[in-house]
């Protein structure tokens, strides 16, 4: 695939997407707003010193169905931790490339994904995008995520990117091991999976 390379992370080979290119990026909302979150957070456990959000709009040509702004949208007008994630997110819109899709895709594509997963994996198929985004690596989707892409090597996850800004100096290795630590705590991520991630990408 275009943009990929090969580079040994302590003595492993390990495969991502080369920075210098602007790859394409498509994103759900959860990915958006967990990136967000770290930032908002004010309290101690939360990650300081870097920003995830602007890591990944800055690193990556980011590309979103409208119906995303929608979620985002509606996820405003609250005091909580969430409203505050998509408030910076929507301030941050100006970074992200918006598709109208609705009028392509008349209902979801199946596998039990619902219409705003389906946009966005029709939108990556679409661009033939280097990356699809997503959170869903804890539930079942995520195998139905990955039926529904055209090329499999374009499924990302969020602690999967955050690794590979880590590598490429994008992000300080120890706000990713600090933030990895934070998501598991707060969003119940996957500890074994992070634990293979930080093996494969941070590990020295």
């Amino acid at each position: 695939m275009d943009g990929l390379e090969f580079v040994r992370v302590a003595g492993r080979r390990v495969s991502h997407l080369r920075m210098s290119e602007q790859a394409v990026a498509v994103v759900d909302t959860n990915v958006l707003l967990n990136l967000a979150t770290p930032v908002v957070d004010g309290r101690p456990q939360a990650p300081s010193g870097a920003d995830p959000l602007k890591a990944l709009l800055t690193g990556y040509d980011v590309q979103i169905p409208a119906s995303v702004l929608g979620e985002l949208t509606d996820a405003t007008g609250s005091d909580d931790l969430l409203a505050a994630a998509a408030d910076l997110v929507l301030q941050a819109a100006n970074h992200l490339t918006t598709h109208d899709v609705d009028a392509r895709i008349d209902e979801p594509l199946g596998y039990g994904l619902d219409l705003g997963e389906s946009e966005c994996i029709w939108l990556a198929n679409e661009l033939g995008a280097e990356l699809f985004i997503t959170d869903e690596f804890s539930t079942t989707n995520y195998l139905f995520v990955t039926l529904a892409l055209d090329d499999r090597n374009t499924l990302f996850t969020t602690p999967h990117v955050l690794c590979t800004l880590a590598v490429h100096g994008i992000l300080p290795v120890e706000y990713v091991e600090t933030a990895l630590t934070y998501y598991v705590e707060t969003k119940g991520w996957d500890t074994q999976y992070v634990t293979q991630l930080r093996t494969q990408y941070l590990s020295e």
